[in-house]
């Protein structure tokens, strides 16, 4: 299988490992606003974004592609065409760009690596892109020749690049929900404690899950510990904020969820926190998943 000679090389680029950590500090530096940061993280969707732009650009330069080879065949009207999906893919790709930056900055380890090789494959291949365009445009000297090639080096870049993007989500499963496999905790259980402190995050065990646990006077929330971001555990330093300190923040990345139920509040989450019904019963303190986690 192919992956298995490829996962070495990428997994053999320590450098990139380091690279990517400044890069990140450097992100961060110009993605101060939270807003902004939830935003191009796709909280407001329910859903990462970087993945749902990709498909734009992409597609953009499958029919640039197939364009230009069009031209080169004889039809020189395609020329015309290629070069305004070009224009369409360049475009995107920025906006793509920007998403995906977002979400690098919470990528650590062999996550930074791949996410590096990722972005500089897909940097070499808009440089290639922008060359093909100043081309097309009398911008700089050359015909359809140098255009073509360009578009199509840039191409072949821009598929690797994409190659090791899902290589980052689907093979080291970074912006997946960290809870989607978990079946348990539909039926009440007892918590392995029944007292706990005023407003802090403390972890306790019920049955075989393992939850976040916040009293706040009589009442008691209680939520999946794991964040759903990055697999953090929210009871590790976690801190009670909001106006009302009515939310959950992870001490990772800054993800906050709503105690009464688990929403996300602020990213770079995008998928909620499992909630948990509380109840006093005859074995103590007993929860069990909402129905709507």
């Amino acid at each position: 299988m192919i992956r298995r000679l490829i996962a070495p090389i990428l997994d053999g680029q320590k450098w990139a490992e380091d690279l990517g950590g400044t890069l990140i500090k450097i992100y961060l530096f110009f993605l101060r606003p939270a807003a902004l940061k939830s935003f191009l993280h796709g909280t407001w969707l329910g859903h990462a974004l970087h993945p749902l732009l990709t498909d734009v650009p992409v597609g953009a330069f499958t029919v640039a592609l197939f364009l230009d080879i069009l031209g080169g065949f004889g039809n020189t009207a395609a020329y015309e065409g290629a070069k305004w999906a070009t224009v369409v893919g360049v475009v995107t790709m920025l906006g793509a760009a920007l998403a995906g930056i977002a979400d690098f900055t919470g990528t650590y380890g062999r996550e930074t690596r791949y996410g590096t090789l990722h972005q500089i494959f897909m940097y070499l291949s808009l440089v290639l892109y922008l060359l093909s365009l100043a081309v097309r445009f009398g911008l700089a000297a050359g015909g359809s020749q140098l255009w073509t090639a360009s578009a199509a080096i840039g191409y072949g870049l821009l598929a690797i690049g994409a190659y090791i993007g899902g290589e980052l989500v689907f093979g080291l499963g970074y912006m997946v929900d960290r809870h989607v496999w978990d079946a348990g905790g539909a039926k009440w259980a007892a918590l392995e404690r029944s007292e706990f402190p005023e407003n802090e995050p403390t972890q306790a065990k019920a049955g075989d899950q393992t939850l976040l646990i916040v009293r706040q006077g009589e009442r008691i929330y209680a939520m999946h510990d794991v964040c759903s971001h990055a697999g953090c555990n929210l009871s590790d330093g976690g801190t009670i904020v909001g106006s009302k300190r009515d939310q959950i923040q992870c001490p990772c990345h800054g993800s906050r969820f709503r105690l009464k139920n688990g929403t996300v509040a602020r990213g770079p989450a995008t998928y909620d926190q499992p909630s948990f019904e509380v109840r006093r019963g005859e074995r103590g303190i007993e929860v069990r998943k909402a129905k709507s986690a």
